[in-house]
């Protein structure tokens, strides 16, 4: 009775620890209000603008409307120091950016492009004298402003407006934001534990605004909160259902208990979530792998009850003007890649079963082709909407695909609506080496060119001489000097009308080796890549990142990332579960488990505390250095270990202090996978009985 005690007090003053972590905002209806579009129009913006004396910070994805520049022009004139932050490459806007950039310049204003290591600053928000700011999901355009259904929060507590400004400067300077706005704001990169723990926390209703279909974990959570009993409404676009890959997930919403309201008119362009009568969150975040992972996106969760109040009515507004959709999953229809890409029209906005042969994988965004003797088609294929939205595909290996035709940026591609299946493997697809003007004919395929490195403010090329070809980054590039003589091999995209290479492998023009292996090896691999391609990082200087999932001692702790792990060894400061970490050393190896040699630990950021992996004992060895949970019956315990199974088969468990549980018992385990001297463990954080 006394242990149970015990075990109990800690595990409530764990959840209290997790319940602090979160971003969640006590703002009194004195300091905050949300208004929504279009009823509230451009007035909460103009005020803003028009009453700064000083300073004024604006950060926004795009910005056309003409009564916003002529208020931030007027502030120019008055004296205010106005800064702004603009997307450059905003999705099929890039003019109306360029037309922002111009404007601003020319009336005064300092404006910055946003850093490009976001995939979009996709963030709206605005700070004036460093004491009042809006923040939400209302672009400063017409439709932004004036047209769409948008969630915003005016705001003069002094904790947000200090968050948003934290962030703003260090968008201004191009540096990490770190760790203490996150102690307000729900920010992206990185923000999808947030908002996962926010569904996760529904008790009895959610109602949820959002612009883009759900997907990966968030599709889940929203999925497993109304089968365990939620009241989860959900209102989307009318427009989301045109494409069949949107109409395939929300019908399985739908068939799992989610209520879906389409709308048609006014354009839902919110993102907003309302959980019971507990929390409101406000923010730029769709619930999309590129929006929670690689934008940057600014967003709140408020606990003010008439906040909530407020957002819930005008939800229920909302929702009378949604039609429901039926819990019905099209059909798909059987197509050859070939027919496909030689006819996209024909199967655009369809779904379709076809199958394809690995080109090239850059996480989610994969490339597959077609061949019969030689390779004749070849398109993208996109992951971000499945639950495993980087799985372990290789090259050269043919998939069973299942997905909706669409394009992106002028791009073909499938959008898949369930993970590839893997039905054989072949070898690596020959590159094609095409001429520089030919590439069109290449789409979608992997070719090999030969050329000299041009480096330019718009990124970098392959010249012959004669023309040049953007290498677009899908994944870090490594540094070439200007001049160098390359091969490259890489896949064809069509961005936006032009001919790209997204380039997999550079080698040396003369000798047609691979070149720069060790300039590689001193960029940022991920975990995955460490363990993928251990032969090349072993005993290489490298850089990581990853959250902490456990702290042994002041010299040895575990990060994750994306569903792989590793150990950190050495001095590592004053890191926590939850902490985003950046870890420079040497990839090494101890007792057979692979591991970092930390030089230094910096953090970064942070975010809610990795949840163990709940699995069966017998596939401990497939999580190496991960957090996981299993549990089973005790048997052999003696000195610091004891046997755990599930039924499915024994695994040790090795206790560095406290009392070994009795054999017979049967317990939960929390702790790491690993391995010590070619014998598989769980290093135990924590043990208690069921």
């Amino acid at each position: 009775m006394k242990r149970s005690t015990i075990v109990l007090a800690v595990m409530v003053a764990l959840l209290g620890l997790m319940t602090f972590a979160q971003p969640i905002v006590q703002s009194s209806t004195s300091l905050s209000r949300v208004f929504f579009e279009p009823n509230a129009g451009e007035v909460p913006f103009l005020n803003v603008i028009n009453g700064a004396k000083s300073s004024l910070k604006i950060e926004v994805y795009v910005m056309t409307s003409n009564d916003i520049f002529e208020a931030i022009g007027n502030a120019v004139k008055r004296g205010v120091n106005v800064q702004v932050i603009l997307t450059q490459h905003p999705y099929n806007m890039e003019a109306q950016s360029k037309y922002a950039y111009e404007e601003l310049n020319s009336i005064g204003a300092h404006v910055r492009w946003a850093p490009a290591r976001f995939t979009y600053d996709h963030a709206k928000f605005m700070i004036a004298d460093n004491s009042i700011g809006i923040f939400g999901t209302s672009n400063l355009t017409y439709s932004g402003v004036s047209q769409n259904f948008e969630a915003n929060v005016l705001t003069k507590d002094t904790n947000l407006v200090k968050a948003l400004d934290m962030v703003f400067e260090a968008d201004w300077k191009n540096v990490p934001a770190g760790s203490i706005p996150r102690e307000h704001l729900v920010l992206s990169p990185n923000s999808e534990s947030d908002i996962l723990w926010l569904i996760n926390s529904a008790k009895k209703n959610m109602r949820i605004v959002e612009e883009e279909v759900p997907e990966g974990n968030v599709f889940n959570a929203i999925e497993a909160a109304a089968k365990r009993g939620v009241n989860v409404q959900l209102v989307e676009p009318r427009s989301n259902v045109k494409r069949a890959s949107g109409q395939y997930a929300l019908a399985s919403l739908a068939i799992s208990g989610v209520h879906v309201g389409l709308v048609k008119e006014p354009f839902i362009h919110a993102k907003m979530i309302v959980v019971d009568d507990n929390y409101l969150f406000i923010g730029s975040q769709n619930v999309s792998y590129t929006s929670l992972y690689q934008n940057r996106e600014v967003g709140a969760i408020l606990s003010n009850k008439a906040l909530i109040s407020s957002a819930s009515s005008r939800f229920d507004s909302l929702w009378k003007l949604a039609s429901t959709l039926p819990p019905k999953i099209p059909t798909a229809q059987t197509a050859f890649l070939t027919q496909i890409v030689s006819s996209p029209y024909n199967y655009m906005g369809k779904l379709v079963k076809t199958v394809g042969t690995v080109e090239a994988v850059f996480g989610p965004t994969v490339f597959v082709s077609y061949s019969r003797g030689v390779k004749i088609a070849g398109l993208e294929l996109w992951l971000g909407h499945v639950k495993n939205s980087s799985p372990n595909l290789e090259v050269g290996e043919t998939v069973r695909i299942v997905g909706s035709v669409d394009t992106y940026n002028g791009q073909l591609e499938i959008s898949a609506v369930m993970p590839p299946k893997i039905i054989s493997e072949a070898l690596p697809p020959l590159p094609f080496q095409p001429s520089f003007d030919e590439l069109s004919n290449y789409n979608g395929l992997t070719v090999l060119m030969k050329g000299t490195v041009r480096i330019l403010s718009s990124g970098m090329y392959i010249s012959n001489g004669k023309a040049s070809v953007n290498l677009l980054a899908l994944k870090k590039l490594p540094k070439i000097a200007g001049g160098t003589e390359i091969y490259v091999e890489g896949v064809v995209i069509n961005k936006n009308g032009k001919s790209v290479v997204a380039p997999t492998r550079f080698y040396s023009a003369n000798t047609y080796l691979p070149i720069l292996e060790r300039g590689k090896i001193k960029s940022n691999p991920k975990l995955s890549e460490l363990r993928k391609n251990s032969n090349i990082y072993y005993s290489q200087s490298i850089t990581a990142t990853g959250i902490v999932s456990a702290v042994v001692s002041s010299s040895n702790a575990y990060i994750t990332s994306n569903d792989y792990g590793m150990r950190i060894y050495g001095e590592h400061g004053s890191v926590r579960p939850g902490d985003i970490v950046k870890v420079e050393g040497v990839f090494t190896s101890y007792a057979g488990a692979f591991e970092i040699d930390v030089n230094s630990v910096k953090i970064t950021g942070h975010t809610a505390k990795p949840e163990p992996i709940s699995i069966k004992t017998s596939n401990a060895p497939k999580y190496p250095e991960m957090l996981v949970k299993v549990f089973g019956t005790v048997s052999k315990a003696k000195s610091k270990t004891f046997y755990i199974d599930d039924g499915t088969g024994a695994v040790i468990v090795y206790v560095p202090k406290g009392a070994l549980p009795s054999n017979g018992e049967k317990v939960n385990v929390v702790g790491i996978a690993t391995k010590y001297k070619d014998v598989y463990e769980i290093y135990a954080l924590s043990i208690s009985k069921k």
